[in-house]
């Protein structure tokens, strides 16, 4: 049974009801199912597993486009339309896609060959599908989902996941963030990527109206949760930093909500503290995952998390973290991060770099390095990847900014190395404030020798008003790192 079986359920139950705003229009579950069969059946005929293309942004046709594919046995291939022109070509060569729906026509010979639907052209595609199709059962072990996440080289690497790692991640997520057919849920984030595109699916698969915005504006946010009352929020930290801020400035809360769910990157104290103050009524929840792992650990406000950790392992997950050599580390010491539970993706597809998913002795892991203490809380060093060497010695950009952003004066910390002729790499770290109190560069040293080794302290400083992101709401190292290279004046050397 494919894991979008319970939207049809739930449809059944309550046709009437709205499983999806945008724009201030409602999609009620009926019409929404309805949508779902047709392309389902538009999907069938194309045979099992067949490759679907999403070039879309928000909207209720990407929802519909994509559920349809899971319910008729296809296999979603979601692509960003923020992608470079090279970039998407890269993909769409290397596994075109049998129909393809994108916003409009595809230029630079992007999509040759491919069937393409454009939005304009959708809902005639759509009326002309049989509603009352027979569709065949999903096995469990059906690919419905390739995504891309990015290695070292910057070239995305695509994976891929089954309908039963899906169906064991919202059975665990429904129990974790306790959704309910009764919630109206905030998705603000764009559906491309994993967080918003899952926290809409949960919402629905479980009876409940999610709320989406075409594309991320705090105001419109504030506007939505107020005006509907609604109930959960689900958004990457820097979007959470952007609704605190307008709230502040409407000097508005928000008391209907009961849960706020982040995921992307860890919360800082500050911002954690902030957000208590916005939604006085809600549980907290950051987890940690990753695209090819799914739900790795929780960190709840319920639970007394340690504030550097990313919480204890999420339900249905086992953790080991092991040595260079394979061999389990001890307690407290440093490792990488495995994980076994069935919420894995089944690996990456074609070529990659070497790096990032591999599986060991039925364990799984990405190469984040962390350590587990004495209460069994996860905390998170680095990635393998993203190690510096610094006069010999090796420093986890992670393990730093997290000292950082324990400061209450900083909301966010990017830390990297640059070439140095004597240290081989100079670690640096670009901070942007949460208050109006700045400190100099001998104060944050001395906050950082109170926390760290002496070689992980960074030796230079920088400020930025704020920091680039990239279309997923995290930080763009990249960018940032080329604003300091060329002395771009959004970056500040601090005295």
């Amino acid at each position: 049974m494919s894991f979008a079986a319970p939207l049809v359920a739930h449809a059944a139950r309550q046709p009437d009801k709205p499983a999806l705003w945008i724009d201030g229009t409602p999609l009620p579950f009926g019409a929404l199912l309805d949508g779902v069969r047709r392309v389902a059946a538009g999907v069938a005929v194309r045979g099992a597993t067949a490759r679907i293309g999403l070039l879309l942004g928000n909207g209720t046709e990407f929802l519909e486009i994509f559920l349809g594919t899971v319910l008729g046995g296809g296999v979603a291939v979601v692509l960003d339309p923020k992608w470079s022109a090279p970039q998407l070509a890269f993909v769409l060569d290397g596994m075109p896609p049998e129909l393809l729906f994108a916003e409009r026509p595809l230029l630079h010979g992007c999509a040759a060959g491919v069937a393409t639907i454009t939005l304009d052209d959708f809902a005639a595609w759509k009326a002309a599908q049989p509603a009352d199709a027979s569709l065949a059962p999903v096995p469990p072990d059906t690919p419905f989902l390739i995504g891309f996440t990015s290695g070292t080289t910057g070239r995305p690497k695509a994976f891929t996941r089954d309908q039963g790692s899906w169906a064991a991640t919202l059975k665990a997520g429904w129990a974790e963030f306790g959704v309910t057919a009764d919630d109206r849920i905030l998705v603000p984030g764009p559906l491309v990527h994993g967080l918003g595109l899952y926290g809409a699916v949960e919402g629905l698969t479980a009876g409940a109206t999610v709320h989406l915005l075409r594309k991320f504006d705090a105001a419109a946010a504030a506007d939505r949760l107020l005006e509907h009352r609604l109930t959960a929020v689900v958004a990457v930290p820097t979007m959470l930093v952007a609704l605190v801020r307008e709230a502040a400035a409407r000097s508005q809360r928000f008391p209907d909500v009961r849960r706020v769910v982040s995921a992307g990157a860890k919360l800082s104290p500050g911002l954690r503290d902030a957000l208590a103050g916005v939604f006085p009524a809600a549980d907290l929840f950051e987890y940690y995952g990753a695209s090819e792992l799914s739900f790795v650990s929780l960190a709840s406000s319920r639970e007394g998390c340690p504030p550097d950790s990313v919480g204890r392992p999420f339900r249905g997950v086992a953790l080991s973290l092991r040595r260079d050599d394979g061999t389990p580390a001890a307690p407290g010491e440093a490792g990488l991060v495995f994980v076994r539970s069935a919420m894995l993706s089944a690996g990456y597809l074609g070529e990659t770099d070497g790096t990032g998913f591999r599986m060991l002795d039925g364990w799984a892991t990405v190469g984040d390095r962390g350590r587990l203490d004495e209460r069994g809380f996860l905390h998170l060093i680095g990635r393998e990847g993203d190690m510096l060497i610094s006069g010999g010695l090796n420093i986890y950009p992670a393990e730093v900014e997290a000292a950082l952003k324990a400061a209450p004066e900083i909301e966010e910390a990017h830390v990297f190395g640059r070439a140095d002729p004597y240290w081989g790499q100079e670690v640096c770290a670009v901070l942007r404030w949460s208050s109006a109190r700045r400190l100099c560069a001998a104060d944050l040293r001395a906050w950082c020798r109170g926390r760290l080794d002496a070689h992980k302290c960074p030796r230079r400083f920088y400020a930025a008003a704020e920091l680039p992101l990239t279309s997923s709401g995290k930080v763009s190292g990249a960018t940032l790192r080329a604003w300091v290279a060329a002395g771009d004046p959004r970056v500040e050397e601090l005295p």
